[in-house]
């Protein structure tokens, strides 16, 4: 009796108990939720209280290429009509190619020809008066940039000879560096996507019977070089393995080239091989309109390697000018915006910076931080034939290394702060704010050029 009166009497404050037990697990799992949450945030370049941002916002707008392949959003930007100007000048008409990327287009055509192009397809000239009232001529000053104003190799025409296979046995393997010029809009980039290709289908052979001539993916530019100089190259022709090919700079897709390097090797003897290959490979490209072609080739030593052996990379983006636009209410991109967007480049120039606000996607790379070694705007004239002398603006940058998508999206975000009338470090207060809603959308892939890479 004793003993269950006892009882009776803690029940209600076991009940008290373990309800404040309760409380806590609660309160602690929404601690947990809150933490997982904010690391989340922090790691995609999120900043919780808008208030910190200097830039107005007017709208948060998703940006279509900034969605993952699941569907899930990466982030969202902040707009106002700085980012409409630029929607409407350069990223939504993109598709205009020939308004606005002419200059660009006419340049790497002037590379993908097989006539003797000796003469520069550019040349620099001076833009208006800057803020200050100096009138300013554009020099080149760094050999990075030696292709486009008149450094071009002429090709000789050589017989095709079947080269001869042996064993690995007591053979010394060829180390080849090719020079390449492409067509970025005929590829789907640099990076053979085959393999994934095939899974996919794999995956959905269950659900189609049929594939959809339309919906053939573009090839790449690795796969294509590996199709044609497999067979020659490669240890057996019946061998189904791609060969290896190393390249200096991988590009999206509609990135177009006029300088990028890749390796090859084999071990098979050629005679002549750099002709051999060169001639095999442009002759292939002539006879099928593949759009790419090799500009040089040379034999280097078993240690030379396009990617860790670069100290650089070069690329320029082209976008033509429209002075003569009649559009008050939305002035196109005009030679007024050079000082201002010079100035804002150069602030970045030889500084180690990290360009997580201006990538693309999930970091893949060790390290975020990048240097520009050279990074300015100038006007360029194209003089490669055409009786009207074409001017364009012309971004060029060298670095240490690009993130994916870095280039392009540098350029939208420096023409969209110039034309809001932004400081001189305005790109470099975007870089420190490592806040991807702070930048622009990425600049179209039509007027950017892989130029060549310091290996």
């Amino acid at each position: 009796m004793h003993h269950h009166f006892i009882a009776r009497l803690s029940f209600p404050f076991q009940q008290k108990y373990h309800l404040h037990n309760m409380t806590m697990l609660v309160e602690k799992i929404a601690l947990l939720i809150a933490i997982c949450v904010l690391t989340a945030q922090l790691s995609c370049g999120f900043v919780l209280d808008p208030s910190m941002h200097q830039s107005t916002s007017l709208a948060s707008t998703l940006e279509g290429d900034d969605v993952g392949g699941d569907g899930t959003i990466i982030w969202q930007m902040k707009r106002d009509k700085c980012d409409e100007w630029l929607d409407r000048v350069l990223i939504e008409r993109s598709s205009d190619a020939p308004t606005i990327f002419s200059v660009a287009s006419s340049v790497v055509e002037g590379y993908m020809s097989n006539a003797n192009t000796s003469s520069p397809l550019l040349r620099r000239v001076p833009y208006c008066h800057d803020d200050f009232g100096v009138s300013t001529t554009q020099q080149s000053g760094d050999e990075q940039f030696e292709p486009l104003f008149g450094i071009y190799s002429n090709e000789n025409d050589i017989g095709l000879v079947s080269p001869t296979r042996f064993s690995k046995k007591n053979r010394k393997r060829t180390n080849l560096k090719l020079a390449i010029a492409y067509r970025g809009q005929g590829f789907c980039g640099w990076e053979d996507q085959r393999h994934e290709l095939y899974r996919n289908r794999s995956n959905s052979s269950t659900n189609s019977s049929s594939t959809n001539n339309a919906d053939q993916p573009l090839p790449s530019v690795q796969g294509t070089l590996a199709d044609i100089l497999g067979p020659v190259i490669g240890n057996s022709p019946t061998n189904t393995k791609p060969i290896e090919i190393k390249v200096a700079g991988r590009t999206d897709r509609g990135v177009s080239a006029i300088g990028q390097v890749c390796r090859v090797r084999t071990w098979n003897e050629i005679p002549n091989v750099e002709a051999y290959v060169q001639e095999l490979v442009n002759r292939e490209a002539v006879d099928n309109d593949l759009g790419l072609r090799i500009t040089n080739v040379e034999q280097v030593g078993p240690d030379f390697h396009p990617s860790f052996g670069a100290s650089s990379r070069s690329y320029v983006y082209l976008i033509d000018l429209e002075d003569d636009t009649d559009d008050k209410e939305t002035p196109g991109i005009t030679r007024d915006l050079v000082p201002r967007l010079d100035r804002m480049l150069r602030e970045l120039e030889g500084k180690e910076l990290d360009y997580f606000a201006l990538s693309h996607g999930k970091v893949k790379t060790q390290t975020t931080f990048s240097t520009l070694y050279h990074s300015k705007v100038s006007i360029v004239e194209y003089i490669g034939g055409d009786e009207h002398k074409r001017q364009a603006l012309c971004f060029e940058l060298v670095g240490n290394r690009f993130l994916r998508r870095m280039v392009r999206l540098l350029v939208g975000t420096a023409l969209r702060e110039a034309y809001r009338g932004g400081e001189d470090n305005s790109l470099k207060h975007i870089l420190l704010s490592k806040d991807r809603r702070e930048r622009s959308r990425a600049a179209p892939p039509d007027g950017l050029m892989f130029v060549r890479a310091e290996t």
